[in-house]
């Protein structure tokens, strides 16, 4: 492929980033909402990777930034779905047809999502020579009876070797878990020690949440299943954040946690409004004043991206009002915070004060840990008082 680092140019703040989403998966996971599908041969995943490389070339044509590096690349994150069920020399041509075809500044991140049953040291090493400089490993949990009541595909055991090919084959390593039925907070601090030691250095917490459709959501509806109640949730991941604090790891996000130089700087720039181009079925991309999701389907994907035509299923123009509440909402998602002259009028800074919501410091609002569990109503009561768009 060629060398990302060959086309290494000045400028970074000015940089963008790109998603790219591969929506093939051995197995469904029962919570799981995003765009995939576990039906799929060599042949649709060929055709796929192709179409991404085809769907680049299409906005590459069409935007001068791309085509003469006026936006170098900072970061890009392959996710999913899951990314290494695609066979290495795919990946190789994905990245070669995309960021290998890119103005890249200087220390680009290249994070690919991978699923402990599907690591291998073989997988990682091509990983490595194709250009991919972290890895984010979907772990869940290290409980094999949770690991059941999600639906993943995977034992306890295979994680834990998962996470180890992978801090030894990267200096940067990042791995999910998920708060859901059954965890248990001695048993989740345990866990979270256990990649720590291993050489893990971001973690993510997530809320497991239900989403219609999916087995998981049918089975708490019919009885079958049962979600912790919110004070345990909130239990759970207040023991977290306190344990990792005890581990060397800052909380930097709602979810987030790493330890000195190891932060998302692909998630990072997100919550910073950074442009970044979403290649794939389902993928979301913001340019420009706008925010887009492409077609989900994807042969009503390819089909358009066959045609020459962008695959674009919706398109969200952000007018002054809804650029002034993203800054405002994605801002508060960090510890950074937001700057009290911000917010809108009216937004009463006291109660939450009070409630342990958040803290004043240096003319910024910043949340607490147990502010973050209650962000959407938070971010809901701004949203209320901002004027409309002129």
């Amino acid at each position: 492929m060629t060398d990302v680092a060959d086309n290494r140019t000045a400028g970074a703040d000015s940089g963008g980033g790109c998603y790219i989403h591969i929506p093939f998966c051995r197995t469904l996971c029962s919570y799981c909402h995003f765009t995939r599908t576990a039906r799929h041969d060599a042949r649709l995943r060929r055709r796929l990777i192709e179409g991404i490389v085809g769907e680049f070339e299409l906005y590459r044509s069409r935007c001068p930034l791309l085509a003469t590096g006026g936006r170098p690349l900072r970061t890009a994150y392959i996710g999913g779905g899951t990314p290494s069920v695609l066979e290495p020399a795919l990946m190789d041509r994905l990245l070669s047809g995309t960021i290998g075809r890119l103005a890249v500044a200087d220390e680009l991140e290249v994070t690919a999502e991978a699923n402990p049953e599907s690591t291998s040291p073989e997988l990682l090493r091509a990983w490595r020579r194709a250009g991919i400089t972290r890895i984010s490993l979907g772990v869940q949990s290290l409980d094999d009876r949770i690991l059941g009541l999600l639906g993943r595909h995977c034992d306890a055991a295979t994680a834990r070797r998962a996470l180890r090919l992978a801090v030894a084959e990267f200096p940067r390593v990042a791995a999910d878990w998920i708060l859901g039925p059954g965890v248990r907070p001695r048993q989740l601090c345990d866990e979270l020690t256990t990649a720590a030691l291993a050489g893990v250095g971001h973690l993510s917490l997530y809320l497991l949440e239900l989403h219609p459709g999916t087995p998981l959501a049918d089975a708490v509806a019919a009885g079958r299943l049962q979600m912790p109640a919110d004070a345990a949730s909130e239990e759970h991941y207040l023991a977290a954040v306190s344990h990792l604090a005890t581990l060397g790891f800052e909380q930097y996000e709602v979810a987030n946690f790493s330890l000195p130089d190891q932060q998302s700087r692909h998630n990072r720039n997100y919550w910073r409004r950074v442009p970044y181009l979403g290649l794939g079925p389902g993928a979301h991309g913001f340019w420009g004043r706008r925010r887009y999701v492409n077609l989900c389907d994807p042969y009503a994907y390819l089909r358009e991206v066959e045609a020459g035509r962008l695959p674009v299923a919706e398109t969200d123009p952000l007018d002054r009002r809804a650029r002034r509440l993203e800054t405002l909402v994605l801002a508060l998602r960090t510890t950074r915070g937001v700057p009290l002259r911000l917010l809108p009028p009216g937004f009463d800074l006291h109660h939450g004060r009070r409630a342990d919501l958040w803290h004043l410091t240096a003319g910024r609002l910043q949340l607490t840990p147990r502010g973050f569990l209650h962000i959407d109503t938070i971010e809901q009561n701004i949203a209320r008082r901002l004027p409309p768009a002129p």
